[in-house]
C-alpha cells in the first residue's frame, strides 16, 4: 500500500477537518500570493501611471479618489495615487489578518487530526498484534513490535503536524505562484524557472536515498529497543553472572549499527540541502540581474536561444512582485528539501506498520455457523495429530490422545518431547498440520475462537499479573463478577488473607507484572483467576517448577480445589507430585510411548520409571518404589526398617489420600 493511500485509509472518519484544513490551505496560499500585489499597484501607478486591474474593486476605488488630486493624473488614468495607495494598505492589511487566522485554524486542526490518527493507528495494529497467532509472535522482537507502535506512529504524527501542511502549502505556492508569474510575463517566468529541472531531478535521486536510510534507522532502532528490553527484563540474571560489560558491548554494537544508518541519513541530508541552497541562489541572481535590465526599460530586451523576453514585458511593479515572489517560489523548495527527511521516516514507518497490519490474524470465527452451547463439557481427543514449527521439523508425530470430561491427565516427557506443544493445540493456539484436535466431539476450528478460549483456563509455570488492581487480575476472566465473587475465589486459591494484609487490600496496585509479589503469590492469584472463571478445562503448565518448597505447598493446596469436577491436562516435570492425577501420559520425540496410572507406569519399568528413578537419586523427600508404595528416603540403621504413618501435608501433596497411611522408611 501505497504511504498515500495508507494515510488516506487511516483518515476515514476525520476527512471533514482534513477537507476544512486542505482549504485553510489554499486560502493561505492566495493570500500569500495576493499579499505582493498591492506594492505592484503603487508603483505602476506611481512610475507608470498604470491604474490597478482589479474585478470588482473599481467601485472603492472610486470611492477613495476624493482623498487625492488629479492635476498629475494623465488623460488615460482613472483612479488618483492616494486612492490606489491607501486601497493597496488596506488590501495588504485585509490579507495579512486573513492569513493569521486562517494559519491559526489550520495548525490547530492538524495539531488534533495527526493526534487522533495515531490513536487510531496504535489501537488498530495492537488489536492486530493480539488476534495474530502465536507461531507469528514467536518468530518476531518483542522490541521492534514495540517500536513500531511507539517510534513509527510518532513519525507519521510528526508528518501530519509539522509536515503535511507545509508539504501541501508548498505544492500549491509553487503551482500558483507559476501561474501567476506566466501571467504578467511568461517569457520571463520561463527564464527565472531555468533551475527547475536539475532541481527536480536532485529532489527526486535524494529523496529515495533518505528514505531507504530511514527505513534502515527505523529498524536498528527497533533492535535497540529489543535489545534494551531484553537486558532489563533479565538485570537480575545480568547482575548474577556479572555480564554488565558483555551487554553493555552488545548494547553498544546495535547502538553502532542505528549511528551508522542514521548518519547515512544525515549525510545525505547535509548534502541535500546546501545543493539545494547553490540552485536557488542561482536562480535569485538570475531573476536580479535580467529583471533589473528589462525593467530600466530604453528599448532593452533579453534573449535565451529561441526565448526572447521583449521590450516592457517586465515594469518596475512586476519586477517587484517577480522578486517577492523569490522568496515565496524558492523557500517552499528549500522546506520541501527539508521536509523530505520526515515524509521519508513517515513513509518508511507506515510501511513498517502496513507489513503487521499485512499479517493474517486467528480465524475468529469458523466456516460453519456454530448452533452448539456456550458451556462445553471438557471432553478433549487428538487424532493422528501432526505438527511442528515452521521451518523445523515435526514436533508431534500422530499423536492420539482420548481425555473424558472431569478426568485428570498428567503430561509428562523429556524437555522438547511436545508437551506443551500439545497442550497449545487445544486453545488454536497454534493449528495442527494434520489429524483433528476436538472438544466435546466438535473440531476445535467449528467453533467460534472467544467460545473455545472462553472454555478454557491457564495456569503456566510464569504466571503474568497485569497493571491494574489485584481484584482486576483475578476478575480478568470474569470482569462482571461481584467483590464476593471474588473474593471466594480468592479464598479457595488461599490468597485472600494475603490480599487483605495489602496496603488498599483487593484494590492495591499490581506493580510491573507483579514484581511487588513472590512468585507463589503470583500463581496462587492466578489459581483465584481460574476459579473465578471457572472452565470445564483447566491446563497446568509446569506451575510450580520455579517455585521453593514452601511456596509449591501452597499452590498445591490452591490447586487441589481448582481441579475438582474439570478436565485437567497437567504438565509437569516433578513427577512426585502427579499421585492424584487419574492417568499418566508420557511423550517422546513427539509420540505417545507410555499410557496409563502411577502405580503401573511405576512398575512397568518404561520411561516414566526411569525417569522417577532418575529424579529419586537426587531427591531427600517424597517418592515411590516400584510397586506403587510410598517411602520417605531418609539415612537409618543397616537393616532397619520402621513403618510411619504419612504426614498430612505429605499426602495431600501426593494424591489428597488418607493421613494415617503407612509408609515403609528406611535406607535404600
Amino acid at each position: 500500500m501505497s504511504f498515500p493511500r495508507f494515510l488516506i485509509t487511516h483518515l476515514r472518519g476525520q476527512r471533514l477537518r482534513v477537507s476544512v484544513a486542505v482549504a485553510m490551505t489554499f486560502g493561505l496560499v492566495a493570500t500569500d500570493i495576493l499579499s505582493a500585489f498591492p506594492l505592484k499597484f503603487i508603483l505602476d501607478k506611481v512610475a507608470h501611471h498604470q491604474d490597478p486591474t482589479i474585478p470588482f474593486a473599481g467601485g472603492l476605488l472610486g470611492r477613495l479618489d476624493s482623498l487625492g488630486g488629479r492635476d498629475e493624473l494623465l488623460p488615460a488614468e482613472v483612479h488618483t495615487q492616494m486612492a490606489v495607495i491607501v486601497f493597496s494598505g488596506a488590501m495588504f492589511l485585509v490579507l495579512s489578518v486573513l492569513n493569521a487566522l486562517m494559519t491559526h485554524l489550520q495548525l490547530r486542526i492538524a495539531a488534533s487530526t495527526a493526534q487522533n490518527l495515531g490513536r487510531r493507528l496504535r489501537t488498530t495494529v495492537f488489536a492486530h498484534l493480539a488476534r495474530l497467532p502465536l507461531d507469528w509472535h514467536g518468530r518476531q522482537r518483542t522490541g521492534d513490535l514495540v517500536q513500531r507502535i511507539t517510534g513509527n506512529v510518532a513519525d507519521i504524527e510528526k508528518l501530519v503536524t509539522d509536515g503535511l501542511v507545509d508539504l501541501l502549502s508548498g505544492i500549491l505556492t509553487l503551482l500558483g505562484i507559476v501561474a501567476v508569474m506566466a501571467m504578467l510575463s511568461w517569457q520571463f517566468t520561463v527564464v527565472s524557472m531555468v533551475i527547475a529541472p536539475p532541481l527536480f531531478l536532485i529532489v527526486v535521486r535524494y529523496t529515495l536515498a533518505i528514505k531507504a536510510a530511514a527505513k534502515r534507522t527505523a529498524k536498528a532502532a527497533g533492535q535497540v529497543a529489543e535489545v534494551a528490553s531484553e537486558d532489563l527484563t533479565a538485570i537480575a540474571e545480568v547482575k548474577g553472572f556479572t555480564l554488565e560489560e558483555r551487554e553493555e558491548a552488545n548494547f553498544a554494537r546495535h547502538a553502532d549499527r542505528q549511528r551508522a544508518a542514521g548518519a547515512r541519513g544525515g549525510r545525505l541530508q547535509s548534502e541535500f540541502s546546501p545543493l539545494v541552497l547553490i540552485l536557488l541562489a542561482v536562480g535569485n541572481a538570475t531573476l536580479i540581474t535580467v529583471g533589473g535590465w528589462l525593467a530600466a526599460g530604453h528599448g532593452h530586451r533579453f534573449s535565451l536561444g529561441v526565448l526572447t523576453v521583449p521590450e516592457g514585458a517586465v515594469t518596475v511593479g512586476s519586477l517587484t512582485v517577480f522578486l517577492a515572489y523569490s522568496k515565496l517560489l524558492y523557500q517552499p523548495m528549500k522546506n520541501l528539501s527539508k521536509l523530505m527527511n520526515l515524509t521519508s521516516s513517515a513513509a518508511s514507518g507506515a510501511e513498517r506498520l502496513q507489513e503487521i497490519l499485512d499479517e493474517i490474524p486467528e480465524m475468529i470465527e469458523p466456516v460453519r455457523v456454530y448452533r452448539g452451547g456456550e458451556r462445553l463439557r471438557g471432553e478433549v481427543t487428538l487424532r493422528n495429530v501432526v505438527f511442528g514449527y515452521e521451518g523445523g521439523e515435526q514436533v508431534l508425530r500422530g499423536v492420539d490422545l482420548h481425555v473424558p470430561a472431569g478426568r485428570r491427565v498428567a503430561l509428562v516427557g523429556l524437555s522438547g518431547s511436545g508437551k506443551t506443544t500439545l497442550v497449545k493445540l487445544i486453545p488454536r493456539f497454534f493449528e495442527a498440520w494434520a489429524g483433528e484436535v476436538l472438544v466435546d466431539g466438535v473440531d476445535v476450528d467449528d467453533y467460534p475462537l472467544d467460545l473455545l478460549r472462553d472454555n478454557i483456563s491457564l495456569v503456566l509455570q510464569e504466571s503474568v499479573l497485569f497493571e491494574g488492581t489485584v481484584r482486576e487480575n483475578i476478575a480478568l476472566g470474569r470482569p462482571d463478577a461481584t467483590d464476593e465473587e471474588v473474593a471466594a475465589a480468592a479464598r479457595k486459591a488461599h490468597i485472600h488473607d494475603t490480599i487483605l494484609g495489602l496496603t488498599g487490600g483487593y484494590e492495591a496496585r499490581v506493580r510491573e507484572g507483579g514484581k511487588n509479589f513472590s512468585g507463589g503469590q503470583r500463581q496462587r492469584l492466578a489459581i483465584a483467576r481460574a476459579i473465578l472463571r471457572d472452565a470445564p478445562i483447566l491446563i497446568l503448565d509446569e506451575p510450580t517448577a520455579s517455585l521453593d518448597v514452601e511456596a509449591e505447598a501452597e499452590v498445591m493446596r490452591a490447586l487441589q480445589t481448582l481441579v475438582r469436577g474439570r478436565t485437567v491436562l497437567m504438565i509437569s516435570h516433578r513427577l512426585s507430585t502427579l499421585g492424584s492425577v487419574d492417568e499418566i501420559v508420557v511423550l517422546d520425540r513427539g509420540r505417545i510411548v507410555e499410557q496409563g496410572t502411577y502405580a503401573e507406569l511405576s512398575r512397568a519399568g518404561g520411561a516414566f520409571a526411569r525417569m522417577l528413578d532418575e529424579q529419586n537419586r537426587f531427591s531427600a523427600g517424597v517418592g515411590r518404589d516400584r510397586t506403587g508404595t510410598h517411602t520417605v528416603v531418609r539415612p537409618a540403621a543397616a537393616g532397619e526398617t520402621r513403618i510411619l504413618p504419612v504426614p498430612p501435608a505429605w499426602r495431600r501433596l501426593i494424591d489428597g489420600g488418607p493421613a494415617d497411611q503407612p509408609l515403609q522408611e528406611g535406607a535404600r
